[in-house]
């Protein structure tokens, strides 16, 4: 994993917020894709860079919305590892999704506050639709594998004796 993001430092350079809108575009590559999952990132820079990543994006959400009540840090910190360790399967490229989604409000809206509580009622909701958006990623896949396949054969085919024959008299009509 190093070899293809680098350092630790250099992967939270590359996975920044900024990502979300170009990953929202792409949702297959998003769900499809070979961006590594939480669980894989922690164990290739430590669940410290992990919950470092996941704060980033919970903080630029709380700079997003409009609430007068921010989250605090330590809040911050409590939620990015209930996430690490509740959805360690997750992809960084979902993670990026997701928030762009939550700031989207395609799962409601915040009230007063950026609440822990409604992010991961939120996240709830974003698994199951992953699940199925996944499953219909893979059957347009699918299909689409199926559609650049060769025709089937045509079964014009003859056997060895038809050959033979059929050579057997190419011979005395020519000889």
């Amino acid at each position: 994993m190093r070899g293809r993001y680098g350092s630790a430092e250099q992967f939270l350079k590359l996975f920044t917020p900024d990502l979300q809108i170009a990953t929202a575009r792409n949702e297959a590559r998003a769900y499809l894709g070979s961006a590594p999952s939480l669980a894989v990132l922690a164990e290739g820079y430590g669940w410290q860079t992990v919950i470092v990543w996941l704060c980033i994006m919970i903080e630029n959400l709380n700079n997003f919305t409009g609430v007068r009540e921010k989250m605090p840090v330590a809040r911050q910190r409590d939620l990015a590892t209930l996430i690490l360790a509740e959805y360690p399967s997750l992809k960084a490229s979902e993670i990026l999704l997701f928030f762009h989604r939550l700031k989207c409000g395609r799962y409601g809206r915040f009230y007063g506050m950026v609440d822990a509580l409604f992010i991961t009622s939120s996240l709830l909701q974003f698994s199951e639709q992953r699940r199925t958006d996944i499953i219909r990623y893979k059957e347009e896949q699918s299909r689409a594998e199926k559609s650049a396949l060769p025709p089937p054969d045509t079964g014009n085919y003859i056997t060895r004796e038809e050959y033979l024959e059929q050579k057997r008299l190419k011979e005395n009509k020519n000889g």
